[in-house]
């Protein structure tokens, strides 16, 4: 009478499982200590087992190393979070009615209007040259090799201009009271 494939590789499937909880088991368990409760401790190692006798019996068998292992033990972490927080969804806590809102308030509504305004003041400050150069590069979204192109000035004056353009804009900013947040 010869032995069923099946009977041998679930035998062989368990003697390795069984070599593998010998040696990490006491690893395991302070992994899992880690991040789980002390009640969940152990239910987490007999789900971690299981699996790998599962996956022990497929064909062919996974190569199990001490990587696949603490995968399995993460697999089997988030696992168990994911269920904590489905059964205790409907523990919730009231909330008031008077939560701030994400929507700006009537003052941060000014105060952007108000900042809108100085900015355009400190813009039109700007000669000719230079308001081109910063409403072509921040408003228009081009680049300074292509503002140099299609103005026709080198480059360095293009960089020139809108550190200018900027370092003015800063200063009449500040000197007319700009809100920073």
């Amino acid at each position: 009478m010869r032995p069923d494939p099946e009977a041998l590789r679930a035998g062989n499937a368990a003697a390795q499982v069984s070599g593998l909880i010998e040696r990490l088991d006491g690893r395991l368990r302070r992994y899992l200590g880690r991040a789980l409760r002390p009640d969940d401790t152990d239910d987490a190692l007999q789900d971690i087992y299981a699996r790998l006798v599962r996956l022990a019996q497929r064909e062919p068998p996974p190569e199990f190393n001490i990587t696949y292992v603490f995968k399995t033990a993460d697999s089997v972490i988030r696992d168990l979070y994911r269920h904590r927080r489905r059964r205790e969804g409907d523990q919730h806590v009231e909330l008031t009615d008077n939560l701030p809102e994400d929507a700006p308030t009537p003052f941060d509504e000014l105060r952007w209007r108000q900042n809108a305004d100085l900015l355009r003041q400190a813009i039109r400050k700007l000669n000719a040259q230079e308001r081109l150069v910063l409403m072509l590069h921040r408003v228009e979204g081009l680049k300074l090799t292509e503002i140099s192109q299609k103005q026709g000035i080198p480059l360095r004056s293009v960089q020139r201009l809108l550190a200018d353009a900027l370092a003015k804009c800063r200063h009449n900013l500040k000197d007319s009271g700009w809100y920073e947040q």
